[in-house]
C-alpha cells in the first residue's frame, strides 16, 4: 500500500482495535448505504471484492458516479502517518493515545467522477459508515494532517448535516510548525481537496488563534464558494474591527508551509501599508 503527503484525491484511513479487520456482512453493507444515498442512486450500488482473507482485504464500492476503493491490512498506519495526523490534530491527549494503540487500518480512496468535492467526502464517509463496527476507534485524514475519533461523527444524520457546513475540525488540518518557544507558524492542511490554496499566519506570542482560525475559515468559504481569484498583494478587511489583513507569497520554509497546490501567507496590516 502507497502513502504519500501529496494526495490530491480524498482519502480516509479507518483504524481498529483489533489486530484483523473485521467488516459487516455484505448485505448489510447494501442496506446502510442504500439508506443513504440518493434514492435514484440506490439500485446502482455495487459490491465487489477482489480479496478477502486474514492478510489484505481489497474491493471497491460504486454508484453513480462515485468509485471508492477499499483495502485494509492487519497492521498499524506507519509511525510517520500517525506523526502528521494523530499527532498534530487538535484532539486531547487521552483520545491522541486511544487513536494512536489502533492495531490494523482499512483505507478508502475515492477515484470517481462526481465534480463536488463535498460530495466525494461525503461518499468517503457514507461508505465509512456502512463499514463501520464496534472495533472501529477513528477516522485519519491523511490529505489534511489530521484525525477524530468514531464518535457520532458517523451516523448518517451527521453526514448528511456536513452537505449544509463544511465540518472544519474533521476536513482540514490546522497545523504548528514552531520557531521557537513563542513564534511559530500556523498552516491550514486539506484545502487543495477543495481546489483552495492552504492559508498560513506567523504567531510572535500574544495573539489570539481563535481569531485567525476563524479568518482561515472564511477566507476558505469566500474562495470556495465565491470561486474567488486571490493572489498575493490582496487585501481584505476583517467584519467589526479596523484590522486589515493582506496575503502574501511563501517566502520561507517552503517545505513546512506549502500546500499541494499552494499556500497564501496571511498578515496583519496598517492602513497606510495598503
Amino acid at each position: 500500500m502507497q502513502y504519500s503527503t501529496q494526495i490530491l484525491q480524498p482519502v480516509l484511513h479507518l483504524i481498529f482495535s483489533q489486530p484483523q479487520v473485521a467488516l459487516p456482512q455484505e448485505e448489510s453493507i447494501l442496506s446502510r448505504l442504500q439508506e443513504m444515498v440518493h434514492p435514484s442512486e440506490k439500485s446502482s450500488i455495487q459490491i465487489s471484492w477482489t480479496a478477502q482473507n486474514a492478510q489484505s482485504l481489497l474491493g471497491q464500492i460504486q454508484w453513480g458516479q462515485h468509485h471508492v476503493q477499499i483495502s485494509a491490512l492487519p497492521s498499524p498506519l506507519p509511525p510517520a502517518i500517525m506523526d502528521r495526523t494523530i499527532h498534530t490534530s487538535r484532539w486531547q491527549p487521552q483520545v491522541k493515545m486511544t487513536l494512536r494503540q489502533h492495531q490494523s487500518h482499512l483505507s478508502l480512496v475515492y477515484l470517481g467522477q462526481h465534480h463536488d468535492p463535498v460530495e466525494k467526502m461525503i461518499a468517503l464517509y457514507q461508505v465509512a459508515s456502512s463499514l463501520n463496527s464496534e472495533n472501529l476507534l477513528g477516522v485519519v485524514n491523511e490529505p489534511a494532517w489530521t484525525a477524530h475519533p468514531a464518535a457520532d461523527f458517523l451516523t448518517p444524520g451527521a453526514i448528511t448535516q456536513y452537505r449544509q457546513e463544511i465540518p472544519f475540525t474533521l476536513w482540514i488540518g490546522y497545523v504548528r510548525f514552531f520557531i521557537d518557544e513563542t513564534q511559530y507558524w500556523l498552516v491550514t492542511r486539506g484545502h487543495h481537496i477543495f481546489d483552495v490554496p492552504d492559508l498560513a499566519y506567523f504567531f510572535q506570542g500574544g495573539e489570539n488563534e481563535d481569531e485567525i482560525l476563524q479568518q482561515f475559515m472564511n477566507i476558505f468559504y469566500y474562495i470556495y464558494e465565491q470561486d474567488a481569484d486571490v493572489v498575493p498583494g490582496d487585501t481584505f478587511a476583517i467584519s467589526g474591527s479596523d484590522t486589515k489583513m493582506q496575503f502574501s507569497e511563501v517566502t520561507e520554509f517552503p517545505e513546512l508551509l506549502l500546500g499541494p497546490i499552494g499556500t497564501l501567507v496571511i498578515k496583519k496590516i496598517n492602513a497606510e501599508e495598503d
